[in-house]
């Protein structure tokens, strides 16, 4: 699997994470993560360090259930993968694979603030 598709995989597993009520099990969501977390900690460049501390965040506003933060992290994210990925051009097509990435982050961004707004449910 590529690591575009891993990290495809991880945006759609903090979906489901985010889908079953934020207040649950936030595991699966902090795996993917902490994933992602040593993908770019192994680049270490200027980006994946600056990307690395916004994961970090990401990951304290799911221990915490920090619906609003986690939005603001994830739109974040997204802008640096869009300016991360604005300089390359390949024939394998890498900078259209993280323009799309960076549009589906800050897809997830306003589905995380939309979950934010709506009333969370009563635990018994």
């Amino acid at each position: 699997m590529s690591y575009i598709s891993q990290a495809e995989a991880s945006i759609l597993s903090l979906f489901n994470a985010v889908n079953s009520g934020f207040l649950g099990d936030s595991s699966r969501g902090l795996d993917q993560i902490d994933g992602w977390l040593q993908v770019l900690r192994s680049a270490d460049t200027s980006s994946s360090r600056a990307m690395a501390a916004e994961l970090d965040q990401l990951a304290l506003q799911f221990r915490s259930n920090n619906i609003a933060a986690a939005a603001e992290t994830m739109q974040r994210l997204g802008e640096q993968t869009a300016v991360a990925a604005a300089g390359i051009h390949t024939f394998e097509g890498t900078g259209d694979k993280l323009r799309e990435l960076s549009q589906k982050l800050i897809a997830a961004a306003g589905n995380l603030r939309f979950v934010a707004k709506a009333p969370q449910p009563l635990e018994h």
